[in-house]
């Protein structure tokens, strides 16, 4: 039961991008909670944090929350069976404290940093560390959900009795800070891991796996940056932006020709300036992100040999042209056979069959855009006789070009 709840927990925070640690005694003495031992003095920050833990009890859950507006909820765990406590904490004897956090309720904007500052008595030399631990720091909005839905698994640890809530306020005024120049570990280690986690985004993106993308750009939600600029819109969007060139490289690094790349980068980079909320932005980075996934799955060609990836990136930008066997061959100085064995073998179908593949794809694509005019369609995918194209068009899809045309008007759910 306790293992399971434990689980339940860990998931709960990945959800939230919260940190979740158990923790000994000791270890909880020294732990290194951000943004104190970056701030203040080593004697003074072990000598209140020692004392306090100390006087931490058994069955209550605090919810604790600073002048620094940052949230922890802590409490103390009762025994737990040895590989719970060897992943979650090393495995050390003692007292086991779980510790959730940190997180905020809010944003902390430029005004407001100044204002944590001020009321702390913090020394302008810290604002730059301070501002990348809360940019690092997530925000759960009515956060006091969360924390009563953690309050009442922390109560199944303790079946025989109540689990009460305890909140608890502190505050930094009287602590002696640092007299050496801020350590700039904290912001270093802070975007490395951005840094790293923007890596992985591109090499999953790359790779054509959107699980994976999509997994990435969850972890990096815990991270946000600081404006460039003093317009919230024009920040926002301009994030979307940069999102959007560094995914194209991205793509290309995938094997993706530049003239596909280019087609999908000009209509996000449009999208991006209609964008007018951050619910907004990250609904389309969101997007972005699977649109770019499945760009390297449908084009990706970097596995092939040049020739075939020549011939095929060919036929997909001319697919409203006359295409042939002999046409490509002469184009690429390919014996006609040779070319169309190497073609087989490399992707699995033939030339002509792949043709008539990516011109029924492009159909559907028009359709889903709005065209209606069947021959107009037939004519963009290179294909002049309007009675072979919905031949052809019903043999792939399974409905002719007029059906698919109101099933996409009338229900709004276009085949894929």
């Amino acid at each position: 039961m306790k293992v399971e709840l434990m689980q339940i927990l860990q998931k709960i925070m990945e959800c939230n991008n919260i940190n979740m640690k158990l923790l000994s005694e000791n270890e909880f003495a020294l732990e290194d909670i951000h943004p104190y031992r970056m701030l203040y003095s080593d004697q003074e920050y072990k000598q209140h944090l020692t004392a306090w833990i100390q006087s931490i009890k058994e069955g209550v859950f605090y919810c604790y929350r600073d002048t620094y507006e940052i949230f922890y909820c802590i409490g103390i765990i009762p025994a737990l069976e040895h590989t719970v406590r060897e992943s979650l904490s090393g495995g050390n004897p003692g007292r086991q404290f779980l510790m959730l956090g940190p997180f905020m309720e809010y944003a902390v904007e430029e005004k407001e940093l100044v204002s944590i500052m001020d009321s702390n008595h913090v020394p302008a030399q810290y604002k730059k560390e301070l501002r990348e631990f809360y940019n690092a720091v997530p925000i759960i909005l009515q956060a006091e959900r969360l924390i009563e839905l953690c309050r009442q698994l922390f109560q199944l640890f303790y079946p025989e009795q109540t689990v009460h809530m305890e909140y608890l306020r502190h505050d930094f005024y009287d602590w002696e800070f640092r007299q050496e120049n801020p350590d700039t570990e904290l912001s270093a280690k802070i975007i490395e891991e951005r840094y790293l986690i923007e890596e992985k985004v591109m090499s999953a993106i790359a790779n054509g796996d959107v699980d994976a993308a999509m997994k990435c750009l969850s972890d990096s939600q815990k991270f946000r940056l600081s404006k460039r600029c003093s317009d919230s819109l024009r920040d926002i969007r301009n994030s979307l932006i940069t999102t959007n060139t560094l995914w194209r490289k991205a793509a290309q690094t995938g094997g993706v020709h530049p003239v596909h790349i280019d087609r999908l980068s000009e209509k996000l980079a449009k999208n991006c300036e209609k964008v007018m909320t951050p619910e907004e932005a990250y609904g389309l980075r969101t997007e972005m992100l699977r649109q770019y996934c499945f760009l390297v799955r449908n084009y990706s060609l970097r596995e092939y040999s040049p020739a075939i990836r020549g011939v095929v990136n060919h036929i997909n930008i001319h697919l409203s042209e006359k295409l042939s066997l002999k046409q490509l061959a002469e184009q690429y100085f390919i014996n006609p056979s040779y070319l169309s064995t190497c073609f087989k073998k490399e992707m699995g179908i033939t030339i002509s069959a792949y043709i008539i593949q990516q011109r029924i794809q492009l159909a559907v694509s028009l359709f889903n855009m709005g065209y209606t005019q069947i021959q107009e369609v037939a004519a963009k995918c290179g294909i002049d006789d309007t009675s072979y194209f919905r031949k052809l068009f019903k043999k792939a899809i399974g409905m002719t070009p007029s059906d698919y045309v109101h099933m996409v008007q009338g229900s709004g759910q276009p085949v894929r």
